[in-house]
């Protein structure tokens, strides 16, 4: 979504353009759908449903820019009511709206048009299968790496196999693999052990690399549910976690606030609880906390 100082016609033209490239039809003009958005975009996606043999999905990526936009007065408080009308005109179009929250979460008076109508996925972790997967196989028939059982244990335990970490403490392996073999031109067994990873994470640079990940996990945590960063501060140092009691008589807050920020926490798959005891999900993550 983005930033747009001309408005509404600018996050229009955005989408016009990705749909193009996909459907191979002309956008409408930048004067048509500056001066006219709404009728203009709505003109254009009755020609695209025309040359649709299947459906289209119109994927807005970090969809709580909405909101800042809106209260920027750079796009109208009645898109979202817009958009909504869109998706009532034909069963062959559809919108998905990625972020980090869900409609819920957000302002009501903006997202209520699609309360009644949206249908909430939840994008979670990989399970320890899939991680063992696509570390072992990642579908390269010339990629001549493997690991042993255990190292593919330890970067489920550390990642509980959250795709992002995966995917980095899988890349920073190859490349400290490639570094050592090829600029170095030492020899190697080419085959990553538990003691691979354990070099990984402790390089002081691992923690900068992620912290897309680290950095995003923490500022959504000061949104929403009011203790939810005090939560994460208190079970950091407790690899085992805590029991609610615990947590009430740490943060003080009562039990109604507390519960609702453990919820929150853990609809955004930060926290778990276990037999009574409630800790962090990502090791990885607990560790960041630690060294902030």
């Amino acid at each position: 979504m983005g930033d747009s100082p001309q408005g509404v016609g600018e996050v229009l033209m955005a989408i016009c353009d990705e749909i193009s490239r996909t459907v191979e039809l002309p956008p409408p003009t930048d004067a048509d759908l500056l001066n006219l958005p709404y009728r203009t975009f709505e003109r254009y996606l009755k020609q695209v449903e025309a040359k649709l043999d299947g459906g289209l999905i119109i994927a807005l990526d970090e969809f709580e820019k909405i909101e800042d936009l809106i209260e920027g007065k750079k796009i109208p408080i009645d898109f979202m009511g817009f958009l909504r009308g869109l998706v009532q005109m034909s069963s062959k179009i559809a919108f998905a709206f990625a972020g980090l929250h869900t409609l819920e979460e957000m302002t009501a008076d903006y997202f209520q048009p699609f309360f009644a109508s949206v249908i909430p996925i939840h994008v979670g972790f990989q399970e320890r299968a899939a991680t063992r997967q696509i570390l072992a196989n990642p579908g390269n028939e010339d990629f001549p790496l493997d690991y042993i059982p255990e190292a593919l244990d330890e970067i489920y335990a550390l990642t509980h196999g959250q795709p992002y970490l995966v995917q980095l403490l899988g890349f920073q392996l190859v490349r400290r693999y490639n570094d050592f073999v090829f600029e170095q031109g030492r020899s190697r067994d080419p085959v990553f052990t538990v003691e691979d990873v354990e070099a990984v994470i402790n390089d002081p640079e691992f923690f900068k690399r992620g912290r897309y990940y680290f950095d995003g996990v923490w500022g959504q945590a000061a949104r929403g549910a009011d203790g939810q960063q005090a939560i994460i501060q208190l079970l950091a140092p407790q690899p085992e976690g805590l029991s609610l009691d615990v947590l009430a008589q740490s943060t003080g807050m009562n039990d109604a606030d507390l519960q609702e920020a453990l919820n929150t926490l853990k609809r955004h798959d930060v926290v778990e609880e276990t037999q009574g005891s409630w800790q962090i999900m990502v090791e990885l993550f607990r560790r960041w906390v630690l060294q902030q």
